[in-house]
């Protein structure tokens, strides 16, 4: 029998320092380069990036001194804003320019007045660097000219090309941009953090850069190194201690690597936590102390979650995940006695949580319920849905009426919480309303980040209204980055490192989707046409050393052919009346019999 242990101090691993993904530098010329008046410039970057600049110029006399102002946002045009607020970067600098020396800001940062430890310190190579798009320099020399200024800024190595999506959809392509450029800028540091306020890593941060990072690059050391860090120095909210085991599993799954596996599983078992069961399964949470309950955040975004009782939907579901893939990990380990435990407590988990968790009346789960009385909260949030429903604990009888509640009250959710909404969505065969989430503009939208409030890295909150103190640069918000390759084009691996993978499409009402998704066997390739069954066509590069399952998304028999030969279709299965074809090393085009 497994003996658990409810270990909620640090765990003791190797004694070691921590390890970093390298950091390169990348100078930019400025896009924008503007005359403001007498020996005043405007300069725009074109999007926000960690680091600094370098102005050279070789008329300046010794000891000239320029203002220099940079920043994250505008005030007005062409003018950089002076006190933006909240979090949201400025900074003003004397610098004392040679003739023909780069001369940089002294820049500075600290962090905030309540966080007495744990931030992170900068690569030595770096230097002080901060976020920012704009700059605005004063009292230049009158031969200051656009070659005279760049930017350095710094990020792992970031292969540009190893990723693409384009759609029929311009809002689509522009969120999809958004935050592929967030997941690298906010790289700088060489581990994941939660933006520049803090410099810190976090479990759930992380996990949002971790699928976000894979979709766009065939590199795994940043997100592997990001969760060993968590491992020795993990953070207060109890959800975020169980998604360590989702970030183990992710890494072995995605790169196909089990080493973290191994070395780590002892202090993977503990993330689960499972001395805080209840006698039936549910999973007892905390509402103060060294790990509190969390669900989302900010508060404000819970959809008026109840918070009071020691059983949250939220945090078991959480639970139950981690056991689920803990009794993969122990299987792989060649512990078959352990992954039936595992086995056995998921299940358990299961059952009580769709017995006494359902409301049958309203088609939805409750938010909690307190272990001692077995009262039941009489609140159903929008989160008490649908993450059950993206960890697959909704039976197949109820998805529909769990969709159904959760579509009217659209993104009832923080950043953080939109992963979760719409892999649920998605797993419930909604793409029409998750794309609409996608490409929305409202409040709660990928679109009011950029084209309202102005920021070219995804925010730590939908808004500043719904946040006050919320910075500009935090990849926690950049979930489209994974949710489109993962969820729109379908495309998730089914073996470790993708020796098989899944190609899913879910692309609704887009007349044209192409992606280019980076794996370690080389990227796959995928094209969608057309929106109903007899329009509809795909092609497909699946690469060698792999094997694809094509999910058609249509019922009707499938047409294959290869370099235009045809070629007898390989059917896996059937399933909801859709065929599954299997597909080899090589390119494929895929229509229906019309």
């Amino acid at each position: 029998m497994l003996r658990f242990l409810l270990i909620l101090s640090l765990s003791p691993l190797c004694a070691r320092a921590f390890e970093r993904s390298p950091v390169v530098a990348t100078t930019e010329a400025p896009m924008k380069f503007e005359r403001k008046g007498d020996r005043a410039w405007f300069i725009d970057f074109g999007t926000a990036a960690f680091g600094n600049v370098e102005i050279t110029s070789p008329d300046a006399k010794a000891g000239t001194k320029v203002t220099v102002h940079l920043g994250e946002a505008l005030a007005g045009p062409a003018e950089v804003n002076r006190q933006p607020g909240g979090t949201v970067r400025y900074q003003r600098h004397e610098v004392t320019l040679r003739p023909r020396v780069a001369a940089r800001p002294a820049l500075t940062w600290a962090p905030p007045g309540w966080m007495k430890s744990g931030w992170l310190e900068l690569p030595k190579e770096t230097g002080q660097v901060m976020p920012f798009r704009y700059v605005e320099v004063e009292n230049a020399p009158e031969s200051f000219a656009i070659d005279q200024i760049r930017r350095v800024s710094w990020s792992v190595p970031f292969d540009e090309s190893a990723a693409a999506f384009e759609s029929s959809s311009a809002e689509l392509d522009a969120v999809w941009a958004l935050c592929k450029h967030s997941i690298k800028a906010t790289s700088f540091m060489g581990l994941y953090v939660d933006g520049d306020r803090e410099r810190k890593p976090y479990e759930a941060d992380v996990l949002i850069n971790q699928l976000s990072h894979y979709c766009l690059d065939a590199r795994y050391d940043t997100a592997r190194l990001s969760h060993e860090y968590l491992l020795e120095k993990p953070t207060w909210p109890t959800e975020w201690r169980l998604q360590s085991v989702i970030l183990g599993w992710n890494d072995f799954l995605w790169s196909g690597d089990d080493r973290s596996l191994r070395r780590h599983y002892p202090t993977l078992k503990e993330r689960a936590m499972i001395g805080r069961r209840t006698g039936d399964g549910l999973f007892k949470g905390w509402n103060e102390g060294e790990l509190t309950d969390i669900v989302d955040w900010p508060a404000g975004e819970r959809d008026g979650y109840d918070m009071k009782p020691e059983v949250k939907t939220v945090v078991t579901a959480f639970h139950y995940r981690a056991l689920v893939l803990l009794e993969q990990i122990a299987k792989r380990l060649g512990k078959n006695s352990e992954a039936k435990e595992f086995a056995d407590l998921a299940q358990a988990t299961l059952t009580a949580f769709n017995e006494r968790l359902w409301d049958e009346d309203r088609g939805c789960y409750l938010d909690g319920l307190d272990p001692v009385s077995g009262q039941a909260s009489g609140h159903a949030s929008a989160h008490a849905s649908f993450f059950p429903l993206a960890f697959g604990m909704v039976p197949a009888d109820r998805v529909a009426r769990v969709a159904a509640f959760l579509k009217p009250r659209g993104m009832a959710c923080s950043v953080y919480g939109a992963q979760f909404l719409l892999e649920a969505l998605y797993d419930a065969g909604e793409a029409d309303h998750a794309l609409s989430l996608l490409v929305a503009d409202g409040q709660r939208s990928w679109r009011n980040m950029s084209e309202k409030v102005g920021s070219t890295i995804t925010l730590e909150a939908w808004d500043p209204a719904l946040k006050p103190n919320l910075d500009w640069n935090h990849a926690w918000g950049a979930a489209p980055a994974n949710l489109i390759p993962r969820k729109l084009m379908g495309i998730e691996p089914l073996e470790p490192g993708f020796k098989r993978f899944r190609v899913k499409p879910q692309t609704a009402s887009l007349e044209r989707a192409k992606l280019k998704l980076p794996t370690p066997a080389g990227p796959v390739l995928l094209e969608i046409h057309g929106i109903g069954a007899d329009a509809w066509r795909a092609s497909l590069v699946v690469p060698k050393g792999t094997a694809a399952e094509f999910h058609l998304p249509f019922a009707g028999e499938p047409v294959v052919s290869s370099a235009g030969v045809p070629v007898e279709p390989r059917v896996l299965r059937e399933t909801g009346g859709r065929r599954v074809i299997g597909l080899l090393p090589g390119s494929w085009e895929i229509s229906l019999k019309r």
